[in-house]
């Protein structure tokens, strides 16, 4: 199993240099990636190459990165906000990281995320984006906000 810190790593370093789309298509690439090579799953640096014959049209890779990051983005939700699952040790990761900073939330978040099962390699830019879209823009008011934008995102 992969050091948590590593991932936390890569994820701090995603948050930093690559913006919202970036991180979309990523996410859909890698997971068509690990599709086709399992072995990649723990591979937090592996930046995989686009290939049409492959992955099939950017455009679909970027929607399945979407999907994937709204897919964890309700699992994160149930987990802190209503208190879904047995975690309450990372639930209190995440409220307690809010006082702390981005880095600090992107840390605890790829701690949710590893124990709810997802694949380091995806993890990793799906932490940031979480953090990005939803949970630091309302992080005053962390569950009624996050809950709203579930609503809009589908």
């Amino acid at each position: 199993m992969m050091e948590r810190r590593t991932v936390v790593d890569a994820a701090a370093k995603f948050y930093q240099q690559k913006d919202d789309v970036a991180l979309e298509v990523l996410i859909g690439m890698r997971d068509r990636a690990i599709a086709q090579d399992a072995s990649l799953k723990d591979d937090v640096e592996f930046e995989p190459k686009y290939s049409s014959g492959t992955m099939g049209p950017i455009d679909d890779v970027k929607v399945l990165g979407q999907r994937i990051l709204n897919r964890w983005n309700k699992e994160l939700y149930g987990l802190v906000c209503e208190k879904q699952g047995a975690a309450s040790k990372d639930r209190e990761a995440v409220l307690d990281s809010l006082k702390l900073g981005e880095a600090a939330v992107i840390a605890a978040l790829v701690g949710c995320l590893l124990s709810l099962g997802l694949a380091p390699a995806i993890a990793a830019p799906v932490a940031p984006l979480i953090v990005r879209k939803f949970v630091w823009p309302a992080k005053d008011e962390l569950c009624d906000a996050w809950g709203e934008s579930l609503k809009v995102s589908g």
